[in-house]
């Protein structure tokens, strides 16, 4: 009944958040969706992408000899062409049905580089092993889940939670201070489909919700959930950063949390980013016109 996930791509408008304001090559300029891109080509990307992490094992710190659980399938898809980020795919990576990490995955088309950022959505410790080699190893946990007030009590019918849910996230106003000469305060807009459902009975978690907020690709995460109490359900949230750059989160226009700018992402951190040779790609430019393919295959 749950974990319905949502394969969105992104467009200009159509959302159901606040539109960014329109600017010319603003950071949210995204193509249209490619029509010329079959249903097996879409698959054999989201296939290609998702071997590649096959070697990729996740763990959390009270369960450090079974792995975390990879959703096959990427929750949304999204391109950059002012910035030629293209084929990026946000996957996650859940423990007993919680997410605890999620990973922006694309190809940077100027540096032929398959690009990775991981962030934490764990309230515990992580370690993410390579080859059985730990790679990235955030020593705390990144979100802390608090009650929502001011809001309804979650409805008895899940039909009815989702669409709570959908009101209480576009409750909130999330900020992107974007930009790493001339930063400038971007309003990000909430993508027009939950992007996971998730319950966790075991701990207390009736219902689960992963919502976006984008400019191009996901900039900022928030988790609803309809969590059981000793007085009954109640709604909490926890926020997250998906991006190097400030994000302030508001609700009703009070501020409730803010992530500063990131000037470095060790391993060591609940943000790490990091890329890698694109080895082996072959889908050619993501946004058209003439690009060179190398001896391994990587589009420069």
């Amino acid at each position: 009944m749950h974990r319905t996930i949502a394969l969105t791509l992104l467009l200009l408008a159509g959302t159901d958040g606040n539109a960014v304001p329109a600017q010319d090559n603003a950071p949210d300029a995204a193509r249209a969706v490619d029509t010329t891109e079959t249903e097996a080509d879409s698959a054999e990307k989201i296939n290609f992408y998702r071997q590649r992490l096959q070697d990729h094992r996740l763990f959390t710190a009270d369960r450090p000899d079974r792995p975390c659980q990879l959703v096959e399938t990427p929750l949304m898809r999204f391109d950059n062409p002012v910035s030629r980020i293209g084929d990026g795919m946000l996957f996650l990576w859940t423990d007993n049905g919680r997410p605890v990490a999620a990973l922006k995955s694309y190809y940077n088309l100027p540096n032929g580089t398959w690009g990775r950022t991981f962030v934490s959505l764990a309230t515990q410790p992580l370690e993410l092993r390579v080859d059985d080699q730990p790679a990235w190893t955030p020593k705390t946990g990144s979100v802390e889940f608090k009650v929502l007030p001011d809001v309804s009590s979650p409805a008895e019918k899940p039909g009815a939670r989702l669409v709570q849910m959908r009101t209480i996230a576009r409750e909130f106003q999330v900020v992107d201070n974007w930009g790493v000469k001339n930063p400038t305060d971007w309003q990000l807009r909430l993508l027009p489909a939950p992007l996971y459902r998730y319950e966790a009975p075991d701990e207390g978690v009736i219902d689960g919700t992963i919502f976006g907020y984008a400019l191009s690709g996901p900039e900022a995460l928030l988790l609803l959930e309809a969590h059981q109490t000793d007085a009954g359900l109640a709604w909490r949230y926890a926020a997250a950063r998906c991006t190097r750059f400030q994000v302030t989160f508001s609700r009703r226009d009070a501020q409730l949390t803010a992530f500063p700018r990131l000037d470095a992402w060790p391993s060591t951190e609940t943000y790490f980013h990091v890329a890698l040779p694109m080895t082996g790609y072959r889908f050619g430019n993501p946004f058209g016109g003439a690009g060179s393919i190398d001896a391994k295959g990587a589009n420069r």
